[in-house]
């Protein structure tokens, strides 16, 4: 029962972060091009969700399995190269699954890459375990904090509850093509706060590392046969996003793009696994367990991607602005 409540967690995390275009890259791009932070608070919102539920769940009591990494140089290095790499891509982990769920057959060349800048960084670490951080068991949320947080996320649901209500239509407002931010952040909040519950701390990018046996880096259970499940599910939740909104064009390999997306892939492996992890994994359970290294990582992932997009910039291309209105953002 566990194992079909994580997968449909899976898929709704999948969905949501496909419909709503939730992407670290753009967060920096809509920094650069309008300084505005619609989607960096979207994603501050994700982790207040999962913070906040996860709070609720400890109070009842029910066991939740976080964990704590030490900070660390190496990490924060991992950060800045897992930005670079996704700024070269131009996607992080979620949209980067989105865009080859929407049919772009170049971005198989990151996916691609992922696992072998995993390899050659985990061959590289074989020699600096004295580096390697060790986890720890992570404690509940201080009540300090947890009272504003909870505040704040009672509110957020109200006016989620609320725009629903004005929407007139449960069915149009699950069908819409583009859902608000606010809307996307809890959704996938909620999904991985479910899915910590009913297995542990789970992402696109950890299931990788557990997949290669990074398990230097990476809490990995007993069974790996789960992760690559809600892995499984989270793909079908995004195709069925593309198929529903019609969104899916089959676009043809190119060779210089494959090659700037396998090289990109190629740097956001090596940067997980110094992190450990990607942006997913940082803001799904790393920053909602405040854990050490959680927000100097993604700190480093944002300064990376801001490096990478303006030395584009600086060499002639147009980073494509961000649009935001009523808290629904595209970029053109």
């Amino acid at each position: 029962m566990l194992i079909v409540l994580s997968m449909l967690m899976g898929a709704l995390l999948g969905f949501a972060a496909h419909r709503a275009g939730l992407c670290t890259v753009k967060a920096v791009a809509e920094v650069l091009t309008t300084r505005r932070v619609n989607f960096l608070w979207s994603f501050v919102k994700s982790s207040l969700w999962v913070m906040a539920l996860s709070a609720l769940a400890a109070a009842v009591p029910l066991e939740i399995g976080l964990r704590h990494w030490p900070l660390s140089g190496l990490s924060v290095a991992g950060g800045v190269l897992f930005g670079l790499g996704a700024g070269i891509n131009g996607g992080c982990t979620f949209s980067t699954l989105s865009r080859l769920m929407d049919g772009n057959l170049n971005i198989l060349a990151t996916v691609l890459m992922w696992p072998v800048g995993i390899v050659s960084a985990l061959t590289l670490m074989s020699g600096l375990r004295g580096a390697t951080p060790a986890n720890v068991p992570a404690g509940q949320l201080p009540l300090w904090l947890s009272v504003p947080i909870g505040l704040f996320v009672l509110w957020e649901a109200a006016m989620l509850v609320r725009r629903l209500a004005q929407s007139g239509s449960l069915r149009h407002s699950i069908g819409a093509p583009i859902y608000t931010l606010s809307a996307g952040a809890a959704l996938v909040g909620g999904a991985n706060a479910v899915l910590l519950l009913a297995w542990g701390p789970w992402s696109f990018t950890g299931t990788l590392l557990c997949a290669l046996e990074a398990s230097t880096v990476a809490r990995c259970g007993a069974s790996q046969s789960v992760p690559l499940l809600v892995l499984a599910a989270a793909l079908v939740g995004m195709a069925f996003s593309s198929w529903q909104r019609g969104s899916f064009r089959l676009q043809r390999l190119r060779a210089r793009e494959a090659m700037r997306h396998a090289g990109g892939g190629l740097l956001m492996g090596i940067g997980a696994m110094f992190i450990p992890g990607g942006n997913d994994g940082l803001i799904l359970f790393g920053i909602p367990s405040l854990s050490p290294h959680a927000i100097p990582a993604y700190l480093g992932i944002l300064a990376g991607v801001a490096i990478a997009l303006s030395a584009m910039r600086m060499m002639g291309r147009i980073i494509p602005p961000v649009h935001c209105e009523g808290d629904i953002c595209r970029t053109t």
